[in-house]
């Protein structure tokens, strides 16, 4: 089975120290992570698209923000990804923007492999990653962005899994299959 992952909001934490960051930026008190009930911001009381953006540039030129993520599945998790990417192909499908200042392949794959993925395959892409999908053929994607996941069951064949987040609780579509953690992707993998 060919299967595409997201990282960041599946394997990695991006939240977390992004939230910080708009924090130091706004130099307001603690953002509740509870708060965002939508990764674009659209609706926060006092985070501007400006401010989102430009911590968004600056977390696409430092490398050490991306190589201090924390992960999110557990070790046990990290041995079934592992195992997976031995028995199926698996492609990490990421819209982390590439720089001429550092090599975020490097950064990303060294990620990985610390974590238990000896041999990551990364694609980035600014395109809807439903493109992405189609051209590499992708059987089984997982997302936690609902943006990406509809358009990828909207736009493929691909089966669409979409991890329970605060943030896409109220997103619902057909074709997405919401799963609580990595566990149930495992199991929805190993059914005869």
């Amino acid at each position: 089975m060919r299967i595409g992952m997201d990282i960041d909001g599946v394997l990695a934490d991006f939240v977390t120290p992004f939230l910080q960051l708009l924090e130091r930026r706004v130099g307001g008190a603690p953002i509740d992570p509870a708060s965002i009930t939508d990764l674009n911001f659209q609706s926060h009381p006092f985070l501007t698209q400006e401010i989102i953006y430009d911590c968004m540039v600056d977390t696409s030129y430092d490398p050490e923000f991306w190589r201090g993520l924390a992960p999110l599945p557990s070790q046990n998790q990290w041995q079934s990804l592992n195992r997976l990417s031995r028995e199926h192909e698996v492609a990490f499908i990421t819209h982390r923007w590439v720089r001429d200042t550092y090599d975020i392949n490097q950064v990303t794959c060294d990620w990985l492999r610390q974590h238990g993925i000896p041999n990551p395959v990364v694609h980035f892409t600014q395109e809807k990653k439903s493109q992405l999908v189609n051209r590499l053929d992708i059987e089984l994607f997982v997302d936690d962005r609902h943006e990406n996941c509809e358009d990828v069951a909207t736009q493929t064949e691909a089966i669409v899994l979409m991890p329970h987040r605060p943030y896409n609780q109220m997103f619902d579509h057909p074709r997405v299959t919401r799963i609580q953690n990595l566990d149930e992707l495992f199991g929805y993998i190993d059914k005869p």
